[in-house]
Protein backbone atom coordinates (compact mmCIF):
# COMPACT_ATOMS: atom_id res chain seq x y z
CA UNK A 1 0.00 0.00 0.00
CA UNK A 2 1.70 3.09 -1.17
CA UNK A 3 1.61 5.81 1.76
CA UNK A 4 1.04 9.57 0.46
CA UNK A 5 2.56 12.76 2.67
CA UNK A 6 -0.46 14.48 4.51
CA UNK A 7 -0.17 18.27 3.87
CA UNK A 8 1.94 20.36 6.20
CA UNK A 9 -0.41 23.41 6.97
CA UNK A 10 -3.94 24.51 6.35
CA UNK A 11 -3.31 25.79 2.94
CA UNK A 12 -1.95 22.81 1.74
CA UNK A 13 -5.20 21.09 2.98
CA UNK A 14 -7.59 23.29 1.35
CA UNK A 15 -5.91 23.58 -2.05
CA UNK A 16 -5.75 19.22 -1.28
CA UNK A 17 -9.63 19.64 -1.47
CA UNK A 18 -11.12 22.98 -3.13
CA UNK A 19 -8.29 24.14 -5.30
CA UNK A 20 -10.59 26.91 -6.03
CA UNK A 21 -11.24 27.93 -2.78
CA UNK A 22 -7.33 28.06 -1.85
CA UNK A 23 -6.55 30.46 -5.00
CA UNK A 24 -9.80 32.42 -3.88
CA UNK A 25 -8.39 32.21 0.24
CA UNK A 26 -4.76 33.90 -1.49
CA UNK A 27 -6.03 36.10 -3.78
CA UNK A 28 -8.29 37.66 -1.05
CA UNK A 29 -5.13 38.18 1.55
CA UNK A 30 -3.02 39.42 -1.78
CA UNK A 31 -5.83 42.21 -1.39
CA UNK A 32 -5.73 42.78 1.85
CA UNK A 33 -2.26 43.00 1.78
CA UNK A 34 -2.15 45.89 -1.41
CA UNK A 35 -5.44 47.59 0.28
CA UNK A 36 -3.41 49.64 2.70
CA UNK A 37 -0.13 51.32 3.96
CA UNK A 38 1.31 49.27 6.57
CA UNK A 39 4.74 47.07 5.33
CA UNK A 40 4.74 43.55 4.98
CA UNK A 41 6.73 43.22 8.28
CA UNK A 42 3.77 45.06 10.34
CA UNK A 43 1.38 43.33 8.53
CA UNK A 44 3.59 40.03 9.58
CA UNK A 45 3.21 40.78 13.36
CA UNK A 46 -0.53 41.37 13.76
CA UNK A 47 -1.06 37.96 11.53
CA UNK A 48 1.85 36.40 13.96
CA UNK A 49 0.30 37.93 17.18
CA UNK A 50 -3.43 37.14 16.14
CA UNK A 51 -2.25 33.31 15.65
CA UNK A 52 -0.53 33.61 19.07
CA UNK A 53 -3.67 35.03 20.53
CA UNK A 54 -5.72 31.52 18.90
CA UNK A 55 -3.30 29.21 20.25
CA UNK A 56 -2.48 28.36 16.63
CA UNK A 57 1.71 27.54 16.45
CA UNK A 58 1.38 26.59 13.11
CA UNK A 59 -0.10 30.06 11.81
CA UNK A 60 2.48 31.69 14.10
CA UNK A 61 5.87 29.75 12.90
CA UNK A 62 4.52 30.65 9.53
CA UNK A 63 3.37 34.12 9.98
CA UNK A 64 6.29 35.28 12.61
CA UNK A 65 9.12 33.49 9.72
CA UNK A 66 7.53 36.20 7.53
CA UNK A 67 7.37 38.65 10.12
CA UNK A 68 11.06 37.82 10.77
CA UNK A 69 11.96 37.50 6.86
CA UNK A 70 10.47 40.92 6.50
CA UNK A 71 13.14 42.65 8.25
CA UNK A 72 11.07 42.07 12.32
CA UNK A 73 13.50 41.28 14.91
CA UNK A 74 13.03 38.84 17.49
CA UNK A 75 12.57 41.38 19.80
CA UNK A 76 9.91 43.05 18.02
CA UNK A 77 8.03 39.76 17.06
CA UNK A 78 8.09 39.01 21.49
CA UNK A 79 7.06 42.94 21.93
CA UNK A 80 3.84 42.17 19.50
CA UNK A 81 3.25 38.83 20.95
CA UNK A 82 3.42 40.58 24.58
CA UNK A 83 0.90 43.55 23.24
CA UNK A 84 -1.81 40.82 23.31
CA UNK A 85 -1.38 40.42 26.95
CA UNK A 86 -4.49 42.26 29.05
CA UNK A 87 -6.06 43.22 25.88
CA UNK A 88 -6.94 39.82 24.08
CA UNK A 89 -4.54 37.27 25.22
CA UNK A 90 -4.02 35.66 28.24
CA UNK A 91 -0.85 34.98 30.32
CA UNK A 92 -0.73 31.33 28.90
CA UNK A 93 -1.59 32.27 25.50
CA UNK A 94 1.35 34.51 25.51
CA UNK A 95 3.65 32.65 27.36
CA UNK A 96 3.09 29.59 24.86
CA UNK A 97 3.38 32.17 21.87
CA UNK A 98 6.92 33.05 23.55
CA UNK A 99 8.27 29.38 23.86
CA UNK A 100 7.23 29.11 19.50
CA UNK A 101 9.36 32.31 18.87
CA UNK A 102 12.07 30.50 21.07
CA UNK A 103 11.75 27.75 18.30
CA UNK A 104 11.47 30.06 15.67
CA UNK A 105 14.47 32.20 16.14
CA UNK A 106 17.07 28.84 17.02
CA UNK A 107 16.01 27.68 13.13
Amino acid sequence: MATESRPRNAGEVLKQHSPHVQEAFVALRAAVNEAGPLPAETRELVVAATFAVLGQQGGFMTHGGRALEAGASPEELKHAVLVTLGATSTLSRAAEALGWLDDLTKR
